[in-house]
Formats: structure tokens, C-alpha cells, sequence
């Protein structure tokens, strides 16, 4: 069995402890070789989550013959790069702002490349100087303007990072901030959840998140002082 087939098992088995419908998987590919992304595609995995325009651009053109194959961009937004995305993209999971959704929407309408672009709200749940992403208490007001000037995206809902103390190994029992934010993105859109990466994977899922974003679990981690757990 693959790590792919592996991590599968693991997400079931997980869901059906917890009694939760099992989320899509968007796998992280950042720093992974064209090669590894065929591989996982061969094992029936199709949706890819990238960081960085420039390496999504570069495995977009080698993996042009995969023509099912969805790109998902988890990074950091920037204004100037917004076209060049949302030309490759199948969706953006970090708008964190009313000025990227509508540099987003004048895109999607000068391009009539779908009538529903998908979106997530990214959050920062944690209040981390280093994260992008709106606080908490802003999300209604963002996801209002997004709702009221943005016709042709599709706010799925809320995407979050939380703090790295935040891991399987350390809770038990659902923490306070993982049930502030699922109950929180039940207001979002369509109310979809992406949450959870290989460290709090058991976490998300107990929070009910529609979407995991996972790589080290595929991969050898590239922090081994940290202990990412079975699947990482």
C-alpha cells in the first residue's frame, strides 16, 4: 500500500470514529517534483495545492497533458499576480482581502472563464504577524463586501492555519479555537471548512472540515526536529 493509499485509510477511519462526512484532500505539492505529482495522480489523486505562482506555472506547463488534473492555490496573495492565478487556478483558498476578491472578479469577468470561481476567506485564526489573512472578528463584514460586489466568485467558506501548538499530540478533545472556527464558517458562503494539515489532521476532522490540505504525510517531512505524527 502507497502512502497515498495509506493516508486514505487513515482519513476514512478517522471520519467514521468521529461520524463525519469525509473531506475532500487537496495535496500540498510545494517543493515536490513533477514526477511526485504524477505518481499521486496515477493513485486517483487530482486536486494539487501550490504556493508559489512561479513553481505552479512551471508544473502546470510539464502536466498540461493531465487534463483533469486541478489546481489549488494555498499561498500568500499578491495583487499583481491575481490574473496570472486565476488563469492557471481552479480555485484560490487565500483571499484575506476585499481588494484581491474584486482584482479577482474584474479577471473572471473580462474572461468569462466561469460564472462561479471558487474562493475561500482565509483567516487568521491565530493572530500571527507572519500569516496573511482576516482576523475573526472581521469576517462578516469581508464576507458581506465579498457577497455584495463580487457576483461571479464562490465563497466556499473559511481557510485557516492555526498556530503549530495546535497538533494531534497535544489535544485530546477539540480545542476552543478549532469549534470557534468551524462554527464560524457556517456563515461563509457555502459554509465549507478547509482545515487541517498532516499535524492536525484527527483536529479538522473532528472539527468537520470539508477540506484537508496534506503533504508531509506523502512526503519526507523538511523539518525532522518536528513531530508531524504517523502520516508525515
Amino acid at each position: 500500500m502507497s502512502p497515498y493509499q495509506r493516508l486514505l485509510v487513515k482519513i476514512n477511519e478517522l471520519c467514521a470514529v468521529e461520524r463525519r462526512a469525509v473531506p475532500r484532500l487537496v495535496v500540498v505539492t510545494k517543493g515536490r517534483s513533477v514526477d511526485d505529482i504524477r505518481r499521486l495522480y496515477q493513485d486517483g489523486q487530482r486536486e494539487f495545492g501550490e504556493n508559489y505562482l512561479d513553481e505552479l506555472t512551471t508544473k502546470s506547463q510539464q502536466l498540461n497533458d493531465l487534463k483533469d488534473l486541478r489546481w489549488i492555490f494555498i499561498g500568500t496573495l499578491q495583487s499583481n499576480k491575481i490574473k496570472r492565478l486565476a488563469a492557471i487556478c481552479a480555485e484560490i483558498q487565500t483571499i484575506a482581502s476585499l481588494k484581491h476578491a474584486n482584482y479577482l472578479e474584474r479577471y473572471i469577468v473580462d474572461t468569462a472563464k466561469v460564472a462561479n470561481f471558487p474562493i475561500y476567506l482565509a483567516v487568521n485564526i491565530g493572530n500571527e504577524q507572519q500569516k496573511s489573512g482576516v482576523t475573526m472578528n472581521k469576517v462578516p463584514e469581508i464576507v458581506e463586501q465579498i457577497e455584495g460586489n463580487c457576483p461571479h466568485l464562490q465563497l466556499e467558506g473559511l481557510m485557516a492555519i492555526p498556530p503549530q501548538e495546535y497538533n494531534d499530540d497535544s489535544y485530546s478533545e477539540l480545542p476552543t479555537l478549532y469549534q470557534q472556527l468551524a462554527q464560524k464558517a457556517q456563515d461563509c458562503g457555502a459554509g465549507k471548512l478547509s482545515l487541517g494539515m498532516s499535524a492536525d489532521l484527527r483536529l479538522a476532522i473532528m472539527a468537520g472540515s470539508s477540506c484537508l490540505r496534506i503533504g508531509r504525510a506523502l512526503f519526507a517531512p523538511t523539518n525532522p526536529r518536528r513531530n508531524y505524527g504517523t502520516f508525515c
